[in-house]
């Protein structure tokens, strides 16, 4: 399926003019789009590991979680929206070095993931903004999914860097 998905990708009018390097208006769009999409892991990454890490009870004590993450989970979505728009637009450009690769794949089941952790804790402190300071069992479930949360941010970054660097496509896999 990914397989016919990447071919049709690959044939479209978009991926024949992002692949274009013989003009200039051409050429910059991938590298712009790279550079943007860069920027944008920064500012999701930023967010996420300092909400983490508030939740672990790592850094300043200044305002609770809820606040925090009413301040920082924006940021986040926004991130995730910048990201999406400038990764399918990468991932038009080279439908089979994304869509068909292992790491690519991975990245996607662990921001999955990540996500849903982020909607987590966005719920939980709209609809009680103590809610993490109500039982020791649900710090303990907090400080459980910040760490998950961070470990799966790692990979996600870790596996977007090695879709750029190696072929991790699985050689005779149908998906």
């Amino acid at each position: 399926m990914l397989q016919q998905l990447s071919d049709w990708l690959g044939s479209t009018y978009l991926s024949a003019v992002l692949t274009d390097t013989t003009r200039l208006s051409n050429w910059l769009i991938i590298p712009i789009s790279q550079s943007v999409h860069i920027l944008a892991v920064a500012i999701v990454m930023i967010s996420v590991g300092v909400l983490n890490l508030r939740m672990l009870g790592v850094g300043g004590t200044r305002q609770t979680f809820a606040q925090l993450a009413s301040q920082l989970i924006p940021w986040v979505w926004g991130g995730l929206i910048v990201l999406f728009l400038t990764g399918v637009l990468q991932t038009v450009a080279e439908p089979g070095r994304e869509l068909l690769n292992i790491g690519f794949q991975l990245k996607m089941i662990l921001l999955l993931a990540s996500v849903a952790i982020t909607i987590f804790y966005e719920k939980s402190v709209k609809s009680d903004p103590n809610y993490w300071e109500h039982s020791p069992e649900r710090r303990s479930m907090g400080r459980f999914l910040a760490v998950v949360s961070i470990v799966f941010w790692v990979g996600i970054a870790a596996f977007g860097r090695l879709i750029a660097y190696l072929d991790m496509r699985l050689e005779g896999f149908e998906s």
